[in-house]
């Protein structure tokens, strides 16, 4: 097995970056900074834990986004949740579920702990987000981004969607030949395979 990036970093230039993430961590959920400076540090943060592959940096960002959840502003706990939505990472699941769940949470912020939940395309969390797209007590907006979270999960995990994913990376692989443009009139389109 090859060994991996972070493997290959110096070891101060891993020490340096945990050290970065935990500054910018302390600036994210700290009350008395500035509003545009935890902005940058949300910014920096989500860098980090949107690297793909994850590195040893990805984990602990994350964990920074969400300690930072608390925050009594709705407007940076709005950002918080789609930040972690965009991480692709699944490790942002369960803090976006509790955002999602909690009643008392503002409901601009519920809602986009659910799209992030569908952007993440977690399966694990249909469950919940049926549970609150049909629950007629839940405020219209969570309701409405459920109901659309559900469907792009079920898309991303659909058999028409795989079909989608092997034609594109098919006609990738065969970018450029000529070979390419006369096969890929013969693999399945996602209307084909209903």
């Amino acid at each position: 097995m090859a060994p991996s990036a972070v493997d290959q970093m110096p070891l101060s230039t891993i020490d340096s970056t945990s050290s970065e993430i935990a500054t910018l961590r302390k600036a994210l959920v700290s009350e008395s900074v500035p509003l545009a400076r935890r902005f940058r540090a949300l910014f920096s943060l989500k860098h980090y834990a949107s690297l793909q592959p994850p590195t040893e940096q990805s984990l602990p960002a994350i964990h920074a986004i969400a300690a930072a959840l608390p925050s009594p502003s709705a407007l940076l706990k709005h950002e918080l949740a789609y930040c972690l939505g965009q991480t692709r990472n699944l490790a942002a699941v369960p803090f976006l579920r509790q955002v999602l769940e909690d009643k008392l949470e503002d409901s601009m912020c519920r809602h986009e702990a659910a799209e992030a939940l569908g952007a993440l395309s977690d399966k694990e969390s249909l469950d919940v987000l049926r549970y609150m797209r049909d629950d007629e007590n839940e405020v219209t907006v969570v309701r409405e981004t459920c109901d659309i979270a559900v469907g792009r999960i079920e898309w991303e995990h659909s058999t028409k969607r795989m079909a989608e994913r092997l034609r594109d990376r098919y006609v990738e692989l065969h970018r450029g030949s000529n070979a390419s443009k006369i096969t890929a009139c013969f693999l399945p389109t996602a209307t084909s395979l209903r």
